[in-house]
Formats: C-alpha cells, sequence, structure tokens
C-alpha cells in the first residue's frame, strides 16, 4: 500500500483556456483545455495510476476489483456500484452554459448513470468575477417554464472570490461565468442539462444542445445557496458534510502525520504550496494542482511543507 497518484483526462471544450497547463506547470497537448479530471472512475474521462510500482490501471480497474476493493477504498466503498466522487479543475476561458444536474432517482431511471451534486472551490479568478446560482425571488413552480424559457433574465449573478466555497446540490441552476479557475469536487456522474448557451455555435455554426424539458423535471427551487469564504483558514476545519461525500480544509506548516481511516479511502487535492507525501517506504514530492488517494489500510503517511489543501472523503 502507498498513496495512489493518477495522470488526469483532459477535456477540450468550446469554453476553456490555457491555465491548467499554465498555473500547474503541466505539458498539455491540445488548445482550449477547460477541464482535468484529476481523479476519476467515470468511463467518459478515466484516470491512469501513475507510480512507478503498480501497474498502469486506470481507478475504474482497481474499483471494480471486488478482492482488494475494501482494503484500497474502504469499507464504505464495499458495496458501491461505482467509485463515489469525482474531482477536477476547472477553467472557464469564457462562461459555460447555464445548466442543472438531476438528482440519483432521476438519473438511474432516464440517463442509466448517477445524479449530480456538487461543490466548487474558487481558486483563483478576475475581478468582479460572478456565477449563475439559483433564480431570482418571485420564480415559482408555476411560471417557472416562462422563467427557463427566458433564463438569462431570471437567474442571479452573484460575486466570487478567491478562496470561495460554494455548494451546488442536484437540482440547482447554475453556471461558471468566464475568469474563474476552481476545483471542483461531484458525484461521479457526467449528467448535464443545458437550458442557455449565451448563443454560441459550436465549430460547425450549429448551436449547442439544449435541454430545457428534462431540466425542467429536475430543477429543485427549494435548494440553499450557501458560499464561504475559505481563503484565511489556518486550521484544520470540516467544511462540507453529506451523505454523499465530505470535505476537510487541510492547513500543513512544517509537518502533519496522519493515519488512515478503514472506512474510507482519502482524496487530498493540493490548492496552494507545496511539500511532501511520505510513508515508510514511500516519498513523492506535492505541489499547487497534486490530487492523490490515501488507501483505507495504508496505515501511518506523513505530509510536510507550506500547503493548503482539500481532503475528500465518504
Amino acid at each position: 500500500m502507498e498513496p495512489i497518484f493518477f495522470k488526469p483526462a483532459y477535456k477540450s471544450v468550446i469554453w476553456g483556456g490555457n491555465n491548467i497547463a499554465k498555473v500547474f506547470n503541466r505539458n498539455i497537448e491540445g488548445s482550449n483545455i477547460g477541464e482535468s479530471w484529476e481523479i476519476s472512475a467515470h468511463p467518459n474521462g478515466l484516470s491512469i495510476i501513475d507510480n512507478k510500482s503498480l501497474d498502469k490501471k486506470s481507478l475504474l480497474d482497481i474499483f471494480n476489483n471486488k478482492e482488494n476493493r475494501k482494503e484500497i477504498f474502504g469499507i464504505h466503498c464495499e458495496d458501491l456500484e461505482r467509485f463515489p466522487i469525482l474531482t477536477k479543475f476547472i477553467d472557464a476561458s469564457q462562461s459555460l452554459s447555464v445548466q442543472v444536474h438531476p438528482n440519483n432517482e432521476y438519473a438511474k431511471r432516464i440517463e442509466h448513470d448517477s445524479g449530480k451534486s456538487e461543490v466548487w472551490y474558487i481558486m483563483d479568478c478576475k475581478e468582479n468575477a460572478k456565477i449563475v446560482y439559483g433564480f431570482k425571488e418571485g420564480i415559482t413552480e408555476e411560471n417557472l417554464k416562462d422563467s427557463v424559457n427566458n433564463i438569462k433574465d431570471n437567474v442571479k449573478y452573484v460575486d466570487v472570490h478567491k478562496g470561495d466555497f460554494i455548494s451546488i446540490p442536484s437540482g440547482t441552476i447554475h453556471a461558471i461565468l468566464d475568469g474563474i479557475m476552481l476545483c471542483e469536487v461531484q458525484q461521479t456522474s457526467d449528467v448535464t442539462y443545458r437550458v442557455y448557451d449565451w448563443d454560441r455555435v459550436d465549430k460547425d455554426g450549429k448551436p449547442r444542445q439544449l435541454h430545457k424539458e428534462k431540466a425542467l423535471d429536475v430543477i429543485n427551487l427549494n435548494n440553499k445557496n450557501e458560499i464561504y469564504n475559505y481563503s484565511d483558514i489556518n486550521s484544520n476545519t470540516s467544511i462540507y458534510k453529506s451523505d454523499i461525500f465530505n470535505i476537510d480544509m487541510i492547513k500543513v506548516k512544517e509537518e502533519v502525520k496522519a493515519q488512515s481511516n478503514e472506512e474510507s479511502f482519502y482524496a487530498y487535492i493540493v490548492l496552494e504550496g507545496n511539500g511532501i507525501i511520505s510513508t515508510k517506504n514511500f516519498v513523492r514530492e506535492i505541489e499547487k494542482g497534486s490530487t492523490f488517494l490515501i488507501p483505507a489500510t495504508l496505515g501511518e503517511y506523513k505530509i510536510s511543507g507550506d500547503l493548503k489543501m482539500m481532503k475528500v472523503w465518504i
């Protein structure tokens, strides 16, 4: 057992930029890279193991091996149908579509996929950056269809800042607008219903497909909109709890010794700084943009350096 690192899956999209390569000092082929799927067992973007001592298998391969699943992923994952989380970096050079994701019940019944609740951590953004986050006051079930047909005039445009942490439960209308780079943790799903796409056309000159009818099926007007800022955090703090996944914000100054948990793996995402992750027989440098998984039965490990990280677990 050792900390597991992965090669991410990159996504070239109409709204992407070049910040993922630039900020994380990565050599990435292609242009308009909008997403880097860092820890992913979804077939649409598989993470490949990047440890010298391990076979170059995908995360999906090792999760599907039930013989070792409990030892690597923990007791809580033993009977799951799929690896529960997907972590990614998003570079919104242009605005993403106004969209919504379904809950588990709808996604399984209609799309044969999981639902999608997600959270965002704003790693950097331009001055006066905004997101679309829910509807304006006065939108009800009775006028929802008319509101969706005139969506850009009926949603809330909310200011965001570096260090903001935002919860996007399934059913929440939302959009990342231009000039934002963020880290996203979500359920393992790739189901998105576009409601509005700023009148853009694709490379063939055609408007991108919208999914208004399905969006109307899944929009939840009762979701709470919550934004917290963790730019100045100086101690380890629980920042998110749900029945899907949990997140702690970890601050390392010099050295932290920790222990794995037999109930769940730990997925770490380095948001700032650099340092080293080590065990008795393993040492590897980590830096801003590094992501890795601590197996449930790894035992003791040590993180040293000056780092700010998110730790995800179930």
